[in-house]
Formats: C-alpha cells, sequence, structure tokens
C-alpha cells in the first residue's frame, strides 16, 4: 500500500464513508423493514392491495390532487404521463438537459412517438418568456405541442430548484394556449424542504406530477404519479401497457408510504451535511 500524504487522507475518509454517487443510494431503516414485513397485500391490477391503496391516496392527498398510481420507477411515472397527456406525432417541450430527455433511454419517441423541443434554461430553469419563443402557430407543416415538462429538482444542474413564481408564470402561459403541464418532482421533496413551500402549493400548477420514493426517503422501490381521477384512471391503462402491473406490491408499497410518512422531515438533514460537505471541500 503506497504511502497516504496528509492531502489525501481526507479524500480516503470521506470514500470510504459516503458514497455520493447518487441519493438512491439508500437502505431501508429497521422500521421500515418491519411496515414491509407485516403489510397487508392484495392484488394491486385489480385495485384490491389495501397498501397500495393507501400509499395512492395518502400521496394524493399530500399534494392535493384527486388520485394517485403507484408504479415501479420515476422513468415510467414520467413516461405514462408523456403517454396520458399525447398522441403520436405530438410535441412535448423540455429543458434541454431534462431527465426524461437525457436519462430515459428515448422513451418519449419508443413509447409515445413524440417530439421533443428544447429550451435551453439557466442550469434547468427557463422561463415564460423563454417558452413564449419556442410555442410553434397553428399549422399543418408543424407537429402539435401538447404538454410541457418541467423538472424541480434539476438533476444536471446539481439539484436546482425551480422557483414556484416561475412555474405559475409557466402555468399560466400553457393554459392559455391549451397545454397541459407536468413535473418530473424526482426530488420533489427536497425542493419543497428547501424553500418551505407545502407540497400541495408546489404541485398546485401541474396537471400531473411524478414523485420518487426510493431517492432520499430511502425507500427501496416506486414512483407516484399524481393527478385528476381520470387522468389516473387512464394512467393505469398505460401503466399495464408498459409492463407496470404488480400483483402483492403491498410489500414494497409499505417502504414507500413509510418513507413519505416519517423520512420527508429528515431531509433539512441531509441538505445541512451537504452544505458542510459542500464548504469542506471547497477548502482541500
Amino acid at each position: 500500500m503506497p504511502d497516504l500524504t496528509p492531502d489525501l487522507m481526507p479524500n480516503l475518509m470521506i470514500n470510504s464513508m459516503i458514497d455520493l454517487r447518487s441519493d438512491t443510494i439508500t437502505k431501508p431503516t429497521p422500521a421500515m423493514r418491519q411496515a414491509m414485513a407485516i403489510a397487508e397485500v392484495g392484488d394491486d391490477v385489480f385495485g384490491d392491495d389495501p397498501t397500495v391503496n393507501a400509499l395512492e391516496q395518502y400521496t394524493a392527498e399530500l399534494l392535493g390532487k384527486e388520485a394517485a398510481v403507484y408504479m415501479p420507477s420515476g422513468t415510467m411515472t414520467n413516461q405514462v404521463a408523456l403517454r396520458l397527456h399525447t398522441e403520436p406525432g405530438d410535441e412535448i417541450i423540455l429543458e434541454s438537459e431534462a431527465h426524461i430527455y437525457y436519462y430515459e433511454g428515448g422513451a418519449p419517441a419508443a413509447l409515445s412517438g413524440v417530439m421533443c423541443r428544447l429550451v435551453k434554461g439557466d442550469k434547468g430553469v427557463f422561463s415564460a418568456a423563454d417558452l413564449q419563443k419556442v410555442l410553434r402557430p397553428s399549422d399543418p407543416h408543424f407537429p402539435k405541442t401538447r404538454l410541457v415538462c418541467l423538472e424541480n429538482t434539476h438533476n444536471r444542474s446539481g439539484g436546482r430548484v425551480f422557483p414556484l413564481a416561475e412555474i405559475e408564470a409557466i402555468a399560466h402561459l400553457c393554459q392559455a394556449h391549451d397545454l397541459k403541464l407536468h413535473l418530473d418532482g424526482a426530488r420533489f421533496w427536497n425542493a419543497c424542504i428547501a424553500t418551505g413551500v407545502s407540497e400541495a402549493e408546489y404541485a398546485k400548477p401541474f396537471d400531473t406530477v411524478s414523485v420518487c420514493f426510493s431517492k432520499g426517503l430511502g425507500a427501496p422501490v416506486g414512483s407516484a404519479l399524481v393527478g385528476s381521477a381520470a387522468q389516473m384512471q387512464r394512467a393505469r391503462r398505460f401503466r399495464k401497457m408498459f409492463g407496470g402491473g404488480m400483483r402483492q406490491a403491498g410489500i414494497i408499497a409499505a417502504g414507500a408510504l413509510y418513507a413519505v410518512q416519517h423520512q420527508r422531515s429528515r431531509l433539512q438533514q441531509d441538505h445541512t451535511n451537504a452544505q458542510i460537505l459542500a464548504k469542506g471541500c471547497s477548502k482541500w
């Protein structure tokens, strides 16, 4: 083993204690494991898994929406939302480095047959004025724009929070042009903790919102799509079509339900620790 200089020791210590690849590198707590072990289950495809139903109801109420659908991943909730709001040949508008465009395997084209029109943001955030510039006129030469997608917080911009005031301005423009608005909220909980804005207030401008339980909240599996009851009924069809129908899913839903009920407030500790780490790294 080579000699370790004092300058290398801090890096060695951090690498041995903290895995910083992603906030998905989490493991269930003993209490979460216990909740999963005793979860009451049914067949979720038939809608009779009581734990899944409880998770969906709790999440929908928390975000101020009518209904929710539990799915295996955030990629699936995003892609079901795209299919829900569009038809093949339509166009969606996203920030140029959005997760939906960048990290979801070309699914918008493969699963929904839609084109992606990109807006260059400022560290993941664009304005209503930026959106206005890329809206197409009604013309048979152009694809029909149906959907705008935002991301909060923004993955490739280091967790940039999308300001609520800008979201509301974008939502107003979408309403004026008969466009639907979807949120990729993989780190939605972090945005709420960082800003002090409630989940319902942050979700209000959106037609649909995807939220993740398996990132900072520490659940082993799953995300949910929330929206109106009619939208979520349609979303269940596309979940099944995309292979996301699950049977005795209450076992994993129990971990997600425990996470959203008990772990959200702990994100503030994560944020504090991240700031401490950033300050320490800046001195090396």
